[in-house]
């Protein structure tokens, strides 16, 4: 006597009925997508095709002008090579410490958790409040500079010379960003098969060797998120710009997000403001397109 089955019509109905709870269910979330994500975006794309002024609404159709005048402002190809510089800087210090640390983190050995908390304390913090603390550090009274008089090397003009503005600015990202590396990269560490290593200690490697034809080829998928989120970290780089620099000196840490600011909030010209920020999109989009390009790997684990 075989089972009985369910009429088509009962398991028709069953599998509507699911649909319609998956319906429902992702409903506020694609609606809160849309009106606080998706709208405003297209609102945005809309205004760059603009002349709109932040006060005054917008005052008329013009087309590309806006992303025409993209190359004729000196201002923001100076902002491009320094925001490009600035995200090379933070991107090799902030990744290669950050892989460092999560070796060292992943050693078993007592007391390391006190350590983990420690380096991933700072990507918690305000960066107001970090940028601000930092900024005192770096004046000229500040402890950088009491420890360099203190050492004979005489005190160093951080925040007010032009070629050491901008690493200053980087070391504090790199400071501030590095222990949320380092987590990813642990993870990553930590769901490699131990039974890799024995086999190679078994076959007399030794930790460069172990580093770079095991922990580095099995880690490339973690490593490419790192860097991407790294990228795109560092282009968006805003808050010590306005909080420490304010663009300067000599406009030498004038980055693409706040030449946003500034053009948006203090000249008013929301159109030209919302093209800087798609052109930023559209750089970055690209460099993330070559990164997938060039660390992309087909190495399971």
């Amino acid at each position: 006597m075989g089972v009985p089955r369910r009429p088509a019509r009962l398991r028709g109905s069953a599998h509507s009925d699911r649909r319609w709870t998956a319906f429902w269910l992702l409903l506020p979330a694609t609606l809160g997508l849309i009106v606080f994500t998706f709208a405003p975006i297209g609102y945005a794309l809309l205004v760059s095709f603009q002349e709109f002024e932040l006060l005054a609404g917008p005052a008329g159709w013009v087309g590309l002008q806006n992303y025409r005048h993209l190359f004729e402002d000196p201002l923001f190809l100076k902002s491009v090579v320094t925001t490009t510089i600035y995200t090379a800087m933070t991107l090799v210090a902030q990744v290669s410490l950050g892989l460092a640390l999560a070796i060292l983190v992943n050693q078993r050995v007592r007391g390391l958790a006190f350590f983990r908390t420690a380096y991933f304390l700072p990507v918690v913090a305000s960066y107001v409040v970090m940028a601000s603390i930092w900024k005192s550090m770096y004046a000229q009274s500040g402890i950088f500079n009491t420890f360099l008089i203190t050492a004979g090397l005489g005190p160093h003009p951080f925040l007010t010379s032009v070629r050491e503005a901008l690493p200053s600015l980087a070391i504090l990202g790199v400071w501030k960003f590095v222990g949320f590396d380092m987590l990813v990269f642990l993870g990553g560490l930590q769901a490699i098969p131990r039974e890799v290593y024995q086999v190679a200690d078994i076959d007399g490697a030794g930790p460069i060797q172990r580093f770079f034809y095991i922990t580095l080829p099995l880690l490339k998928r973690v490593l490419l998120f790192v860097v991407v989120i790294t990228t795109i970290e560092s282009f968006n780089v805003f808050t010590p710009v306005y909080q420490m620099t304010k663009g300067g000196p000599q406009e030498t840490t004038h980055t693409l997000v706040y030449h946003v600011f500034i053009n948006g909030f203090r000249y008013f010209d929301m159109g030209y403001a919302t093209a800087i920020s798609f052109a930023l999109v559209a750089f970055v989009g690209g460099l993330v397109a070559i990164q997938f390009r060039l660390l992309r790997t087909d190495v399971e684990y």
